[in-house]
């Protein structure tokens, strides 16, 4: 996986978070399809994406937003 973007977030309560993005590439002859992007903190915990700028901690359940 490739590192790709990095941003910060925001939960409700002010707290700040470091997000990066990652994506795999496909390896297939269609050089523009993407590969799939996987959102984790920097600390290593997972996130859902729930929009382009809303998402969710898997381990606590708590929304942040991008900043």
């Amino acid at each position: 996986m490739d590192l790709v973007e990095k941003f910060d977030a925001k939960g409700k309560t002010g707290a700040a978070y470091h997000v990066e993005v990652y994506q795999t590439p496909i390896e297939t002859s269609d050089e523009g399809s993407p590969g799939s992007k996987t959102y984790q903190l920097t600390d290593g915990r997972a996130l859902d994406p729930l929009s382009d700028a809303k998402f969710k901690i898997v381990q606590t359940g708590e929304k942040i937003y991008r900043v």
